[in-house]
């Protein structure tokens, strides 16, 4: 299958899963920035981080007893994010801290749960960053735990994530606050991904293109 797709690495892993398979698969979707996604949940009732594009407002916070981090309108793994410091107040947006319980992915395709995986610390795991922030990812010693069932709600939150930025799939980004409420944090258009969630992702390219075959034929 010839693949036509935003992401050159997702492209090159599931062209080589789909690469026996006939026909093409073309979606190239406008890519939603990390500040433009809080804007669109915010705007439309979706939990997200509280956030604000005002220094003065992300201070009073602060000045209030939260942690608030400094983050720029685009973004990857975290790595833009920043605590009070020398770069703090030349940052493109400020988001408060939730304490949270657990973090999680669940990712969507044409509306449908295709596959999900628990954040999990694995204090043996290299890690590329140690300065302390409370960001769990790959290059902080967190894990994919795909043996995980999210709550159905959350498996709701994340379908209206995906279709209100437009996309037909995304890996949704969750934390589950210690109150109990799922907050989005944000939709991966192009996530990474571990040999499962790879396969996943190539049997819903397949059933899609598929089903698409099969209607145009009508």
């Amino acid at each position: 299958m010839k693949l036509d797709i935003p992401n050159q690495k997702m492209s090159e892993k599931l062209g080589g899963l789909l690469s026996d398979v006939p026909g093409e698969f073309r979606r190239r979707p406008r890519i939603v920035p990390g500040l433009e996604q809080l804007t669109i949940f915010r705007d439309n009732g979706i939990p997200c981080p509280q956030f604000t594009v005002h220094l003065k407002e992300a201070k009073k916070w602060v000045e209030a007893g939260d942690v608030v981090f400094g983050r720029d309108r685009s973004h990857e793994k975290g790595a833009d994010i920043v605590v009070q410091g020398s770069t703090w107040d030349r940052k493109e947006f400020w988001s408060k801290f939730i304490p949270s319980s657990r973090e999680y992915r669940i990712h969507i395709f044409a509306n449908e749960q295709i596959q999900q995986s628990l954040k999990t610390f694995n204090p043996n795991a290299p890690r590329r960053r140690t300065d302390g922030l409370p960001i769990r990812n790959t290059e902080t010693g967190w894990e994919y735990d795909h043996a995980f069932n999210p709550r159905p709600a959350a498996v709701d939150l994340a379908k209206r994530a995906v279709r209100i930025l437009g996309y037909l799939w995304g890996g949704v980004d969750f934390l589950e606050g210690t109150n109990g409420t799922c907050y989005v944090l944000e939709v991966n258009s192009a996530p990474g991904m571990d040999d499962t969630t790879a396969h996943a992702y190539a049997d819903a390219i397949k059933k899609y293109a598929e089903q698409s075959n099969q209607y145009g034929k009508r």
